[in-house]
């Protein structure tokens, strides 16, 4: 299964329908109703029902989103793993948002580097909304961010 498959799914659950997920995951919501088609297909079975005032999950739909999550932390955690440069332990993955990146994380950041170099870091600087996302969806172990 292509994991953004479950990514749009749990998109549109998230953004409360189809047309805002599609503007959320900047995709067309042609794009977004042929992913979820591809994957109710590979299920065998109907996701949500759609109607004129949005799409609500279907019994299958319901049981589909208890794996949904950890579908995405698993292969977000195989693709650091294979992807981590060699020589280093572990990987880190943190965002932040863009306001606080120069003045507390790139400092972190260096400190980071020279205390520990056997950990690889990965970073994104993101908005709060995709920083959450990302820690929920297992591609980010820390989201610096200001509390709304």
């Amino acid at each position: 299964m292509e994991i953004e498959l479950a990514r749009t799914f749990l998109e549109i659950i998230a953004a409360g329908g189809f047309t805002r997920a599609a503007r959320r995951l900047n995709v067309s919501q042609t794009t977004v109703s042929a992913r979820i088609r591809s994957l109710e297909s590979q299920l065998g079975c109907p996701l949500f029902v759609r109607n004129r005032v949005g799409a609500t999950l279907t019994p299958a739909g319901e049981q589909f989103l208890r794996s949904a999550p950890a579908l995405l932390q698993v292969w977000e955690h195989a693709r650091r793993q294979a992807s981590a440069q060699t020589g280093h332990d572990l990987v880190l993955s943190l965002g932040g948002e863009l306001s606080l990146w120069n003045t507390l994380l790139l400092k972190w950041l260096l400190r980071m580097r020279a205390a520990s170099p056997e950990i690889a870091l990965r970073t994104e600087i993101g908005l709060s909304d995709s920083l959450l996302r990302g820690l929920i969806e297992g591609t980010l172990d820390i989201a610096v961010m200001y509390a709304s």
